[in-house]
């Protein structure tokens, strides 16, 4: 009886709003885990209880807040959300070192000295945690930390981020105003959406709910309608992708079903059909120091969009752009070089994490009946010991 409960208020919300949430992560998979935890599956059990064991710690610490840094925005309100653009160093030539000039794939070690980044990471990676952990267990420990987490970084008067990215990867000594900071953003979307896990916990009430939501609308508003907003969305490369997942994982928490579906229609394709050569390549990808990567981020992206335009009865692996392209292309394009990085014609100045393809080939290759993308993924896997909370559904990848 007491399951049957839990089950009813988890789904509360969806039986309230007419229709279950739109998260960005395979729902069906997290479905099977949890009907496997009810039923005290062991190896899931062993598994839930190792990210259990994890959420023990997040559940005893401070959550973190954007007030929380070192050095101040050019505003100099703690409040507005601030990141040092990761490529761009001092100038040596200069003796204040202004402007600071760029040096592709070699990150600036300042970056650490604003802290909204590393701090905004751990919201949404608790975040993240503790709501696929009540959505599991019905646990309420772990709705009340979650919305312990989400009120202080997004909602308290005092500690709560303004809905802006204004000062995101800035650079120091350069007044242009730049779109590439709201790629930082793509976390904080996730975070809004995984809120919906909980919303069936008496941890969060309607009122916060409520904030929230205004939260989000006031932060969607900004990111469609500011000059920054509209310069990443005009981006050729992967940002300008990463901008329209982004503005999906928005409108998905923000249950604007029409408009996502619309982004995934439109912008999305748009952008593949101008960002995807005849070869299935991703030129403006190929032509950075970390080619692969960056391919594989674009990949990423995909992959993360995909979840959502599923569960509104689209697949954006499949869909073709104006021009006839998929994104199909670009994965059969890379999937040589997933089986052997080293041959990897271009640029990689750092080795390549094969592990980061399992979910991508997984995903793809159920979505297309790919077999052969699927059992590189199973044989690929993902890092046992992993509690990164995105790779628990797919527990049957996992590797020791």
């Amino acid at each position: 009886m007491k399951r049957f409960l839990t089950a009813v208020l988890v789904l509360l919300p969806c039986l309230m709003f007419g229709a279950e949430p739109l998260i960005p992560a395979n729902m069906v998979l997290l479905r099977d885990l949890k009907t496997a935890h009810e039923k005290n599956d062991p190896q899931v059990a062993r598994l839930v209880g190792k990210y259990e064991t994890a959420a023990e710690k997040v559940m005893q610490t401070k959550a973190p807040s954007v007030t929380m840094k070192k050095k101040l925005p050019p505003s100099n309100d703690k409040r507005d959300y601030v990141s040092l653009s990761r490529y761009w160093w001092p100038d040596s030539t200069k003796q204040n070192g202004l402007p600071y000039v760029r040096r592709d794939g070699r990150v600036n070690p300042e970056i650490y000295d604003y802290m909204d980044i590393e701090n905004g990471d751990r919201m949404v990676n608790a975040v993240e945690l503790l709501s696929t952990l009540y959505y599991i267990t019905g646990n309420e420990s772990y709705a009340q930390h979650c919305a312990r987490y989400l009120r202080t970084w997004f909602t308290d008067r005092k500690t709560g981020m303004n809905p802006n990215m204004v000062f995101a990867q800035f650079i120091p000594g350069r007044t242009t105003l730049r779109g590439t900071g709201l790629l930082d953003g793509r976390r904080f979307a996730r975070a809004l959406c995984f809120s919906q896990l909980i919303e069936g916990s008496g941890a969060w009430t309607p009122s916060d709910r409520q904030a929230l939501k205004a939260w989000a609308r006031a932060y969607c508003y900004w990111y469609e309608n500011s000059t920054q907003g509209q310069l990443e969305h005009q981006a050729k490369n992967n940002h300008g992708l990463w901008y329209d997942i982004t503005h999906l994982m928005l409108l998905a928490y923000l249950d604007e079903r029409e408009a996502a579906a619309g982004v995934i229609k439109g912008d999305i394709m748009d952008k593949l059909d101008s960002q995807i050569a005849a070869d299935g390549s991703l030129p403006e990808e190929l032509a950075r120091t970390l080619s692969l990567h960056y391919s594989t981020f674009v990949m990423e992206s995909l992959t993360t969009g995909n979840y959502i335009a599923r569960q509104l009865g689209m697949s954006i692996w499949s869909m073709r752009t104006k021009s006839g392209k998929t994104a199909a292309r670009c994965l059969d394009f890379l999937f040589p070089y997933y089986l052997n990085p080293a041959s990897w014609p271009h640029k990689q100045i750092s080795p390549f994490d094969t592990k980061r393809v399992a979910v991508i080939l997984y995903e793809a290759g159920t979505d297309l009946g790919n077999t052969r993308f699927v059992r590189q993924a199973e044989k690929v896997g993902v890092d046992g010991a992993s509690t990164d909370t995105s790779l628990l559904p797919y527990y049957k990848l996992r590797k020791p």
